[in-house]
């Protein structure tokens, strides 16, 4: 989960390496040529604590290893816990289903019923939006990127 906050202008550097989030990782992105989003990447172990980075965030970025069928109902349950919580309701959801490229993919059918995107956007009120990418190849990062940015100049 990436909590999306506003902040000054400072160098963005985007790491290429691809592990599992265990703590909290603090990156910073460029909006424009004076502003960058700060992303808090708060790993699946804190979810107790998720609610604490959750106060200040413009919108949260939720990103789901798409190749792990033994994880994905956790997952799912853990978003729509995140969805309940009275700090998120009303505010942007980017549903990131990442390692499009792996060879044991769980089908787009078996996500979406997993999640049940369907009642899921429904309880957003349309503010959730999937994006399938890979962190690996580049796919569709620049996607996410201006979804990020579009939401940074929501709020």
């Amino acid at each position: 989960m990436l909590a999306l906050h506003k902040t000054a202008n400072l160098d963005p550097h985007v790491d290429a390496d691809v592990v599992p989030s265990v703590g909290v990782d603090i990156n910073t992105f460029p909006i424009d040529k004076n502003r960058n989003m700060v992303c808090k990447e708060v790993g699946g172990a804190m979810m107790p604590l998720w609610p604490m980075y959750l106060k200040d965030c413009a919108g949260i970025v939720y990103v789901v290893d798409a190749s792990d069928s033994f994880q994905l109902g956790a997952s799912a349950a853990a978003l729509r816990h995140i969805l309940s919580l009275p700090a998120i309701r009303g505010k942007p959801v980017l549903l990131v289903l990442n390692k499009s490229d792996a060879p044991c993919l769980v089908s787009m059918e078996d996500l979406e019923a997993t999640f049940d995107i369907d009642s899921l956007r429904e309880e957003t009120g349309d503010t959730m939006v999937v994006i399938k990418t890979s962190a690996l190849s580049g796919e569709n990062i620049e996607k996410v990127l201006g979804w990020m940015k579009s939401i940074y100049r929501l709020g």
